[in-house]
């Protein structure tokens, strides 16, 4: 059971963490990004304000319900569209290089057996 506090006293950010739903690692990194303001005590303890935590959580629901909208259903823009022919185009193109990269190989094989054949034959004589 939490104990009663004074309404505008400094917490801690455990006690932050606690009262806010998230991890004291959350409430560090706001800290250290300062997204959230806190001070630190004669003891080097971190104190945030309970106002000031307020309005870090508000601007951090704010930002979640704005993270991944609900897309509406709309038809494929012409980008999309693009997008995708290119893409068709270019798996092509891959494909018709593999080809001719094989076929240059096999002429690359025949090439250096004629070469390494010695060229005497009746038609030398």
């Amino acid at each position: 059971m939490p104990s009663e506090r004074p309404v505008n006293m400094p917490m801690s950010p455990a006690h932050a963490a606690q009262s806010k739903n998230v991890s004291r690692r959350t409430i560090m990194r706001a800290i250290e990004t300062l997204d959230l303001r806190a001070s630190r005590d004669n003891r080097n303890h971190w104190k945030i304000d309970p106002q000031d935590l307020d309005k870090w959580a508000d601007a951090q629901c704010a930002l979640s319900e704005h993270a991944h909208p609900i897309l509406p259903t709309v038809p494929t823009s012409d980008l999309e569209v693009k997008l995708a022919v290119a893409e068709a185009q270019r798996d092509a193109a891959k494909e018709q290089l593999a080809g001719v990269q094989e076929d240059r190989d096999r002429w690359r094989e025949m090439a250096e057996k004629l070469a390494s054949k010695p060229r005497w034959g009746w038609w030398w004589r």
